[in-house]
């Protein structure tokens, strides 16, 4: 072990230990804002080494960052990094519902566990055996499911996993979830053969264990898909946050699916990939946006089919509706405007209308034409204390056009 290895695990010790506890307990009382960071470290270190103070202070920060991951972020621990890469908690507990109601009986291997995310919430299904190389997050992976009591459920192992697979040394599971990593020394990796470890040795371990989910990227080529297997494009806070690839028992029949997270739970729809119906654009119509992970998924004539709507073009991916009754048909699967006014677009246009109707503060929305509508604000003519609205860019067939609208 290397000098800062062993300076390391000291500071690991120390984080894990009572005396940083109350520390801790004392800093997520204070304002952390980095204005605050040098007078907190000179506060610190009168009582703890310059590492101590250091480490004290850095999962301090990281804790508050990541209450918007983790509810039980203030007892649990992270590194910076870890928590970039950690799956927000309600992503990570649909993942493991998903797996223990499909999966054969047996424990659940976690290949490459970091600080726990994704153990945590396996954990509350079924026994896991986690693997992690980096000593450091499999620490704190542990002292996380001690926080969480969880400890008798996981299986630590300090070890890499494709290496146990070459060898034959890997348990019997009745389920396997991979995160491959998707950036390497900075850069970031594209396509599932560039992912360490690759599609292909993944694929060679679902040979093994065939009830296999793998976490990808959410603009993963539909062209790289292995055929067979499923795909669930999963959204939180409006974001397509990232796709699981999902084989064997695990693969509903390789459907593709949207799963859509808001206040009232999950929300899922199926892709059957059927052409949706198009029809006319029209003022007074209602138009309805499609969740990114929506999008992604492609389950459009479903959506039209659920929101007696149509497409008013093919290639572009929002809804219409004719005003009908009460209400838009709203869902969690999509946000719903009021079409006011259509016109041709051009910039004139547009401030033109601003003006007009007395917009103060717009939201700017696009599908369709080469244009960033943020380009755009610093040439647009608001009217001062007007009131808010929307401009929707889009195109029919090659005509651009600019849809003036409010939320409903």
């Amino acid at each position: 072990m290397t000098e800062k290895q062993t300076q390391a695990e000291s500071v690991v010790d120390f984080l894990l230990s009572a005396h940083a506890a109350d520390a801790l307990a004392m800093l997520a009382q204070r304002e952390l804002a980095s204005h605050n960071h040098l007078s907190l470290l000179t506060e610190l270190r009168a009582t703890h080494t310059a590492e101590q103070a250091a480490g004290l202070l850095t999962l301090a920060t990281t804790r508050q960052r990541a209450v918007a991951k983790f509810p039980d972020a203030a007892r649990l621990f992270f590194t910076p990094e870890a928590l970039e890469q950690a799956t927000a908690w309600p992503i990570a507990q649909h993942r493991a519902v998903h797996l223990h109601s499909h999966a054969p009986p047996g424990p659940v291997l976690d290949l490459g566990c970091g600080i726990g995310g994704d153990t945590l919430a396996l954990a509350r299904q079924r026994p896991v055996i986690a693997y992690e190389t980096d000593p450091v997050r499999l620490r704190f992976a542990q002292a996380n499911a001690a926080a969480l009591g969880l400890s008798g459920q996981v299986e630590f192992r300090l070890a890499d996993w494709t290496d146990e697979l070459a060898a034959d040394r890997l348990p019997p599971a009745g389920a396997a979830f991979a995160d491959p990593a998707r950036r390497a020394e900075g850069r970031r990796l594209f396509g599932l053969e560039q992912m360490i470890p690759p599609l292909s040795l993944l694929l060679r371990l679902q040979a093994r264990i065939p009830a296999l989910g793998v976490k990808v990227a959410p603009g993963v080529a539909d062209d790289e898909i292995p055929p067979g297997c499923g795909v669930e494009f999963i959204s939180h806070e409006r974001t397509c946050k990232e796709a699981v690839l999902w084989f064997g028992s695990l693969a509903d029949g390789g459907v593709r699916r949207a799963s859509v997270y808001d206040e009232a739970g999950w929300h899922t729809i199926d892709a059957s990939l059927v052409a949706p119906p198009v029809g006319e654009l029209a003022v007074g119509h209602y138009l309805h946006e499609p969740d990114p992970a929506v999008i992604r998924a492609g389950p459009f004539a479903e959506l039209c089919e659920m929101l007696d709507a149509h497409l008013f073009d093919p290639q572009i991916a929002y809804l219409v509706r004719p005003r009908r009754g009460a209400g838009s048909g709203a869902t969690p699967f999509v946000q719903s405007f009021l079409i006011e006014e259509i016109h041709p677009f051009s910039l004139k246009t547009l401030n033109r209308r601003l003006q007009a109707l007395g917009i103060g503060q717009v939201e700017l929305k696009r599908r369709g034409p080469p244009i960033e509508p943020e380009s755009l604000r610093p040439r647009l003519k608001l009217v001062d204390g007007g009131r808010p609205g929307v401009a929707i860019l889009t195109r029919r067939g090659e005509e651009r056009l600019l849809l003036m609208a409010r939320r409903v």
